[in-house]
C-alpha cells in the first residue's frame, strides 16, 4: 500500500503546490503544463532518495527522455534482493513462461529473495503460479522472511498454510537480531531450539537474554552446548565469561553434577574452536584472542583440528600465523592447503606453502577444492608450485559453472585433454549458458548426460538450445526422470515437446519412483507431481518394478508418503488396465489421448488419507 501511494504524494509535492502558487500569482493555465515541472535537473535530485528499483521499475517508464536520462546500469537493473514495485515484479514473474530462463537454483532463490525483501503482493504473484520451485509457501521461504526480519511475510505465510521445519525460522530470526519475529514465532507455538544460541552467534546479547528467560531451565544439553558454543563465536569476552559462570555456577570441575559434566565434556572440544572460528560462520570478534587465552586458563585444552577448521574461513592467514606461533598441532599440512585452497585464500595458501611442501596426493586435492570453487588465482598459486590439474579439475570447474577457471584449465592442459563429455555434462548440469556455448564453440564433446543433466538442473531456453544443437536425447528416458525428481512440470512439458523418448518397458518409470526416495518430506509432493505427469502422459508402467522400487525405500522416507499404496490401486482398477492396454495399441489403433487416467489418480488424495 506504501508503495501505491508514494508516487501520489510526489505529485503533490512536486506539481499541485507549485501549480496553486501560480494560479494565485495570475499566471496563465498553460504555465501548469507538467512539463515545465517535469525537468531533468529536479528529477536528478529527488531521484537520490529512491530506492534503486523504483528507478528501475517505475521512473523510467514516465517518458522517453526519463528513460534516457537514467540508462545506465545501475538503472536498468532489477535488484532482487532488495524491495521490487509490485506493478514491476506481476509484469515479469507473473506470466506461464515467465521462468523459462531460469535454472532450477534461479527457479528456487525467487521466492526466498522475494520472501527477504518483503513485499508480501510479490509473494502472491508466485503463489499464483502454481509452480513448485517458486512456491513461496514452503518452509524455506519462511526461514527466509525470519532471517530478514520479515514480520509481515511471515503473518502472510502462516495464514497461506505454510509449515515451520522445527524451530530453524525461529534461529534464523534469532541469528538476524530480529526481536519481534521471535516472539511472533514462539506465540506460534514454534519451539525454542537452538535460537539463543543462534542469537549469541549473531552478537545479539540482550535478544539471547530475552529467550533465555524463556527457558533456559528446559534447554537439553545439547542447545546448552550450542548455546556455550554461540556465545564464544558470537560475544565478547566479558558475556563469554557471565555465560560460562551461569552455566556452570561459578564452581569448579570437582564440583559439578553429572549433567553438568556432560555438558562440560560436549563443549571441552569445541569452544576454543568457536571463538577461533566464529563457529564457521565468519561471526568472530575482535577479542577472540583474549577468548581463546581465557578458555584456555580455564583448562580448555587445544583442540587437534583447530587450524584447519580456521584455514577455511575468509582471513585465514593472520589467525593461522597466530595458532602456529602458540604451537597448536597440525596434523597434516596437506590438508590445511586443501581448506584454503577450497575457500579461495590465496595469500594463506602461499604461506602454507612455504612452510612445508606438501605431497602429490594433496595438491590434486587442493587443485580439485579450487577448480569446485572456480578460484584462478588459487589454481595458478598451485600450478607455480608444480601441482598439474587434471581433467577431473575441469570437470569439477564446469559442474560450477565458472567459465573463467574452465578457461584457465583449458589452456594449460590443452583442448584435446581437458574437453571431454563429462565435461560438458557437468557444465550443462551447472545450468550456464555462457559456458555451455563457450564448450560448443571449441568442439567439446557431449553425450545423452548432458541432456538430462539439463533436465533436473537447467532451465527449459537451454534444454531448447541443446536440442537445436543436436545433443543427444537417450533412448531410456532419463531426462524424464531427472524432470519428474524435481517436480516441474514445465520442464517435463519442455522434454516431451523436444521429443525425447522414454522406455517401452516401463523402466523409465521405475527409475523415476526409485529415485523418488532422495528428497525429504518438504519436497515429497514435488516428486509426486511428476510421477503423477508421467502417468497422464501415458509414460509404459512395468508395476512389479515400480512397486518394488517404491518399497525398496529406507525405512525412514517410508513415513512420507504412501507410494506402494497408491501404485497399488491403480495397478488393481480395472480402468486402469484398460487404459494401460490402450497405451500400447490405442483405441481402435489410434493414440491415446493425455489425461485418459487422470480419473484413477484421483485415488490418491485417499492414499494419503490412509497414512
Amino acid at each position: 500500500m506504501a508503495q501505491q501511494q508514494e508516487p501520489e504524494r510526489q505529485k503533490v509535492r512536486l506539481g499541485a503546490e507549485p501549480s496553486a502558487h501560480l494560479h494565485q500569482a495570475g499566471a496563465p493555465a498553460s504555465t501548469c503544463d507538467p512539463a515545465l515541472i517535469w525537468l531533468p535537473e529536479i528529477v536528478q535530485r529527488f531521484v537520490k532518495s529512491l530506492p534503486p528499483n523504483v528507478v528501475a521499475g517505475t521512473l523510467r517508464l514516465v517518458d522517453k527522455a526519463t528513460a534516457a536520462q537514467f540508462r545506465g546500469p545501475q538503472h536498468t537493473t532489477i535488484q532482487l534482493s532488495q524491495p521490487v514495485p509490485h506493478h514491476a515484479f506481476a509484469w515479469r514473474w507473473a506470466g506461464p513462461a515467465a521462468t523459462r530462463s531460469l535454472t532450477r537454483t534461479q527457479r528456487e532463490m525467487l521466492p526466498l529473495m522475494t520472501a527477504r525483501n518483503g513485499v508480501v503482493a510479490n509473494l502472491g504473484v508466485l503463489l499464483a503460479r502454481e509452480d513448485h520451485a517458486t512456491d513461496p509457501v514452503k518452509p524455506s521461504v519462511s526461514e527466509a522472511a525470519a532471517s530478514a526480519g520479515q514480520l509481515d511475510v511471515c503473518r502472510w505465510l502462516r495464514r497461506e498454510g505454510c509449515a515451520w521445519r522445527g524451530s530453524a525460522a525461529l534461529e534464523a530470526a534469532a541469528k538476524g537480531g530480529h526481536e519481534a519475529v521471535c516472539e511472533w514465532l514462539l506465540d506460534e507455538g514454534v519451539p525454542l531450539g537452538d535460537a539463543a544460541g543462534t542469537a549469541a552467534l549473531g552478537g545479539h546479547v540482550s535478544l539471547m537474554l530475552r529467550l533465555l528467560r524463556v527457558g533456559r531451565t528446559s534447554l537439553p544439553n545439547l542447545h546448552r552446548c550450542n548455546l556455550m558454543k554461540g556465545v564464544a563465536a558470537g560475544c565478547n569476552l566479558a558475556v563469554l565469561q557471565d555465560e560460562h559462570r551461569t552455566v556452570f555456577d561459578g564452581r569448579e570441575v570437582e564440583e559439578l553434577d553429572d549433567a553438568e559434566h556432560e555438558l562440560r565434556d560436549s563443549v571441552k572440544d569445541c569452544l576454543i574452536n568457536a571463538a577461533i572460528t566464529g563457529f564457521w560462520s565468519g561471526t568472530h570478534t575482535a577479542d577472540w584472542q583474549a577468548k581463546v587465552d581465557w578458555l584456555e586458563e580455564q583448562g580448555y585444552h587445544r583442540p587437534w583440528d583447530a587450524c584447519e577448521l580456521t584455514a577455511a574461513s575468509p582471513d585465514a592467514l593472520p589467525r593461522l600465523q597466530w595458532l602456529l606461533q602458540r604451537g597448536y598441532p597440525v596434523d597434516n599440512i596437506g590438508s590445511l592447503a586443501s581448506s584454503t585452497a577450497g575457500a579461495g585464500n590465496a595469500a594463506a595458501l602461499r604461506f602454507l606453502l612455504d612452510q612445508e611442501p606438501i605431497n602429490l596426493l594433496m595438491g590434486c586435492y587442493s587443485t580439485m577444492h579450487a577448480s569446485e570453487g572456480g578460484h584462478v588465482a588459487v589454481l595458478e598459486v598451485l600450478h607455480a608450485a608444480g601441482f598439474i590439474a587434471s581433467v577431473q579439475a575441469v570437470k569439477s570447474a564446469a559442474g560450477g559453472g565458472h567459465l573463467p577457471a574452465v578457461a584457465w584449465l583449458v589452456e594449460r592442459l590443452g583442448a584435446a585433454m581437458a574437453l571431454t563429455d563429462e565435461v560438458f555434462a557437468a557444465a550443462a548440469g551447472s545450468g550456464s549458458m555462457e559456458l555451455l556455448s563457450w564448450l560448443r564453440a571449441r568442439g567439446c564433446p557431449w553425450d545423452e548426460r548432458a541432456f538430462a543433466a539439463a533436465a533436473e538442473h537447467g532451465s527449459e531456453e537451454q534444454l531448447e538450445w541443446l536440442a537445436e544443437q543436436g545433443c543427444p536425447m537417450g533412448d531410456d528416458g532419463e531426462p524424464y526422470v531427472r524432470a519428474a525428481f524435481t517436480g516441474s512440470v514445465a520442464l517435463l512439458e519442455c522434454v516431451r515437446r523436444l521429443g525425447c523418448r522414454w522406455s517401452p518397458d516401463g523402466s523409465t518409470m521405475t527409475r523415476a519412483v526409485h529415485r523418488s526416495y532422495m528428497v525429504d518430506a518438504y519436497r515429497s509432493h514435488e516428486v509426486w507431481d511428476g510421477l503423477r505427469w508421467l502417468l497422464d502422459q501415458g509414460c509404459p508402467v512395468d508395476w512389479a518394478a515400480a512397486e518394488a522400487a517404491a518399497a525398496a525405500r529406507p525405512a525412514y522416507f517410508d513415513g512420507y508418503r504412501p507410494m506402494v499404496e497408491w501404485l497399488q490401486v491403480l495397478r488393481e482398477a480395472e480402468g486402469l488396465r484398460w487404459v494401460a492396454a490402450a497405451a500400447r495399441e490405442g483405441p481402435e489403433g489410434g493414440e491415446v489421448v493425455a489425461g485418459d487416467i487422470s480419473p484413477w489418480l484421483d485415488v490418491l488424495p485417499w492414499c494419503l488419507n490412509q497414512q
